[in-house]
């Protein structure tokens, strides 16, 4: 899936975002030492990672970043235009055009490296900005890029021009070159067709559109029913195998399990019973609390809270 990463959901992606700048700092300035970026903590951003910018994030299953771009409207600044000496005509300022940068891929997670990596994300990455640029109306795309990198756009199947001849860059350091690149359903189709990617790939969260549902009430006279029906010596000892597991088996996060064994006992005593060892013996307390519901008698588990 390519994440759409935006000003509206950045607090979602806090871990991934702090990855993918230090993924550029490692790749621009540790790798390539630009001598024009700069970076602090182990990190690279500039002038355009504030405002209206848009990331697109190939995330794999563990919640890392594989590849990930940059998108820029061009009615505000750019990276392009920072630099528009590359480009031997005017630049394009309008709604349906945006300005592509910072595109990178965690060596881990390519193909070339790692054959046998069951995604190829620099693909699925493809996708992705075309259904995002569909989903904006967008018809072009700028960019200042590696010359590289543009003839493999290109070789996709990209409408791809340039703005300049490309010309090599701090003393013979590499090669760039200003670019536009035209986008729409046509070429998505086109794409698909040469990458084999079928599947709609683009996801965003617009925490505006889609507030949090609030949960289902709970029938907690249901909840207290069923552990009657279970027990005070089964509920019991559910809970202190479980306490059992927790404090003897390698778990990775044990604060996170002994949270939810405190969910646990909670939801207990918010149907009116109570887990409380008397005398040594467990035993289903008979004398139903006020409401009605009935009581469960044992005492807290181990490690329960």
């Amino acid at each position: 899936m390519i994440h759409v990463v935006t000003a509206e959901n950045q607090h979602l992606y806090g871990a991934q975002l702090d990855q993918m700048f230090r993924m550029r700092h490692a790749f621009y300035i540790d790798g390539h030492g630009w001598a024009d970026l700069h970076g602090a903590d182990g990190k690279e951003t500039d002038e355009f990672d504030d405002g209206p910018v848009v990331y697109l994030m190939s995330i794999d299953p563990w919640g890392e970043v594989a590849a990930s771009v940059r998108l820029n409207p061009t009615t505000g600044p750019t990276l392009l235009k920072k630099f528009a000496g590359w480009s031997s005509e005017p630049l394009p300022e309008e709604d349906g055009c945006w300005d592509i940068s910072r595109w990178i891929a965690d060596p881990r997670h390519r193909r070339a490296a790692n054959p046998r990596w069951p995604t190829n994300h620099q693909r699925e990455l493809m996708i992705g900005i075309l259904e995002f640029c569909i989903s904006r109306g967008l018809t072009r795309l700028t960019m200042l890029a590696e010359l590289r990198l543009a003839e493999r756009i290109a070789a996709y199947g990209w409408p791809l021009r340039y703005l300049g001849e490309p010309r090599q860059y701090e003393g013979g350091k590499g090669t760039a070159v200003a670019a536009e690149i035209g986008v729409g359903p046509h070429v998505l189709a086109l794409t698909r067709q040469k990458t084999g990617v079928l599947d709609a790939m683009k996801f965003e969260i617009n925490p505006a559109a889609t507030p949090m549902p609030s949960p289902p009430p709970a029938n907690l006279d249901s909840v207290a029913g069923i552990i009657a029906d279970i027990g005070a010596d089964n509920l019991f000892r559910l809970v202190r195998a479980m306490s059992a597991q927790i404090a003897g088996a390698a778990i990775d996060d044990k604060p996170r399990a002994l949270e939810l064994l405190g969910a646990f006992n909670r939801l207990v005593e918010a149907c009116g019973a109570t887990l409380n060892e008397t005398g040594g013996a467990s035993r289903l307390s008979n004398m139903p609390p006020a409401d009605g519901r009935t009581a469960v008698t044992r005492s807290a588990a181990p490690g329960s809270s």
